[in-house]
């Protein structure tokens, strides 16, 4: 009698085992898109079996198994750091390119091209009072192309900075959902082994992942700490350190809780691919910019000097006037220069136009480090070009590693449909056997009671 107790105490035991494991499958299988979700498995423990001792074995469930893979987790958060990095300099670049033309008659170079066309037409009728009007109209045209040039730069760089202040607010808004993740994981024991509580927390660093980098560092309670850049802290146990930023200088800064520069400490996310555009790009793009229109602006003051005007006087005033503490490209104005007072003419050569040739030529003259200004306007478009070349060759080799690292995780820890619905049919006959041997063992046992009653 006593076996058949035992019996029936083992066979109620594995049948809740069972049911464990298929609760498991179904909770996979339910979650199989949930963002962050690693598949689970029940984990099943023989028990002893000696029936001459009444110990009639089964088996039971000694908790779940988590597929969940910290390697390939930490790889896949370093990837998306690092693709992210790139195709948020690639986007960026992408719209400054849009504001170097190099197409014929576009742009500082056809403007320029326009202006060293009319002081050509002006070697052949260097008195016409038409022509040096339309001449001092097309060198108006340059300074405002250089200027329009430059604030087009400028917006786009205030536009990254409105960027830079979005993802700020982005990764603090991720650092307070692990911060609450981890304060509700540390009062509750259940929690730290629940699956979506988990997976919450782990979808939470991944999206943080893609805005800038960090280490996470699991705690013994189920907590997690970020440490941007492995070394500035950002969320520990149910505290958060918020990050700022500020523009000192023209150099956008990235600062923690306590106000102190991190910059340097970090290296990749879209946070990062904004400062490097912000700080790096934007002001090598209008430093060249700024040499072009100094060079220009000089080179055809001093050419105009070298003459005299229609009156046979030495030039008094430059053609061009800028600021270079603010930025000759930003600065460049046309001065109040008459027709008459364009200087064409040789001295000692009044009505000719010598010098007329000589500012027609400085379109083809080797001016800034041996280029002509249309090849330095050049180099200056290809350096930006190349840049956006390498960001996106960058984003491509970084993209394709991240679904790389994806992938293997998805081998070690994502649901499969078919392995669940194997596991569901396993447990669903293995508890209708238990099933049916639990009745047969039940019914033994009522025999036995009405023979012994009788």
């Amino acid at each position: 009698m006593g076996n058949l107790f035992g019996s029936l105490l083992a066979t109620t035991g594995a049948m809740r085992a069972f049911e464990k494991g298929l609760s498991t499958s179904q909770n996979n299988v339910v979650n199989v898109n949930t963002p962050g979700f690693a598949k689970q498995r029940a984990i099943f423990e023989a028990e002893r079996f000696e029936p001459d001792r009444n110990i009639m074995g089964g088996v039971s469930s000694r908790g779940l198994y988590n597929f969940r893979d910290a390697y390939s987790e930490r790889s896949v958060q370093r990837r998306a750091s690092q693709a992210s990095f790139e195709e948020q300099r690639a986007t960026s670049l992408q719209s400054i390119e849009a504001l170097y033309p190099i197409g014929e008659g576009d742009g500082i170079p056809g403007a320029m091209n326009k202006l060293f066309n009319a002081f050509s037409q002006l070697t052949v009728a260097p008195n016409d009072t038409s022509s040096r009007r339309a001449t001092l109209d097309r060198a108006d045209d340059v300074a405002f192309t250089f200027r329009r040039s430059a604030n087009l730069i400028l917006e786009e760089r205030g536009n990254t900075q409105v960027s830079l202040n979005s993802t700020i607010s982005q990764i603090n808004n991720i650092a307070s959902r692990i911060r609450d993740l981890n304060a509700s994981r540390r009062g509750d024991s259940q929690s730290i082994s629940d699956p979506g509580s988990e997976a919450k927390l782990y979808a939470a660093l991944e999206e943080l992942s893609q805005l800038v980098d960090f280490s996470a560092i699991p705690a013994q309670d189920g907590s997690m700490s970020v440490y941007l850049g492995g070394q500035s802290l950002l969320v520990i146990g149910d505290r958060q350190y918020n990050l700022s930023t500020d523009v000192v200088n023209n150099r956008a800064r990235i600062l923690n809780s306590d106000g102190v520069e991190i910059t340097s400490e970090l290296a990749g996310g879209k946070l990062m691919g904004q400062v490097d555009v912000y700080n790096n790009k934007i002001p090598e793009y209008l430093e060249d910019l700024n040499t072009l229109a100094i060079n220009f602006a000089d080179r055809v003051n001093s050419t105009l000097f070298q003459g005299i005007d229609q009156n046979g006087n030495i030039p008094l005033e430059d053609l061009y006037s800028y600021d270079p503490n603010l930025g000759a490209a930003f600065t460049i104005r046309l001065n109040n220069v008459t027709t008459e007072q364009l200087a064409l003419a040789d001295p000692g050569e009044p009505g000719g136009n010598t010098n007329a040739i000589r500012l027609a030529n400085l379109a083809k003259d080797p001016v800034i480090d041996n280029q002509t200004f249309a090849q330095f306007y050049g180099v200056a478009a290809g350096k930006i070009g190349r840049d956006l070349a390498i960001a996106r060759n960058g984003a491509t080799i970084q993209g394709d590693l991240l679904t790389q690292a994806k992938e293997l995780r998805a081998d070690l820890q994502q649901v499969s449909l078919d392995e669940e619905a194997a596991y569901v049919l396993q447990f669903q006959r293995a508890y209708q056997a238990t099933a049916q041997l639990f009745r047969t063992i039940n019914e033994m046992t009522d025999t036995i009671i009405n023979v012994l009653m009788r």
